[in-house]
């Protein structure tokens, strides 16, 4: 029984993790003439203090998958399964209503900047 407390007061406390919020937002591929929709699904992963660490966001029509995570030194960078590498990307406004770039010619609906 000692063994057994001992095993849970080394387990991480949850207060002490970083908090992981997962959501589904509206998300559209900029083509020449239109935009093409989906629902894209998205994990952010925030310190303790509320800073944003990691950003994921996955589109199952596209085959898409963005990855952003916040380095101290570079700043916020990104990696997409289309370009296939690391690059320095900063969040834009989109010429939809409430739309964010995530990455160039991919917009995200209702997503936070920091």
């Amino acid at each position: 029984m000692k063994k057994l407390l001992f095993l849970l007061i080394l387990l991480p406390h949850p207060a002490f993790a970083d908090q992981i919020f997962k959501y589904k937002e509206n998300c559209y591929l900029e083509t020449d003439t239109h935009y093409l929709q989906d629902v894209c699904t998205i994990v952010d992963t925030r310190e303790k203090n509320g800073a944003l660490k990691t950003r994921n966001i996955y589109s199952n029509r596209f085959s898409l998958t963005i990855k952003g995570r916040f380095d101290p030194i570079q700043g916020y960078l990104t990696y997409d399964s289309h370009n296939k590498f690391i690059y320095k990307w900063n969040y834009k406004l989109g010429n939809l209503n409430m739309t964010s770039y995530v990455m160039p010619g991919f917009l995200v609906e209702n997503i936070p900047w920091d």
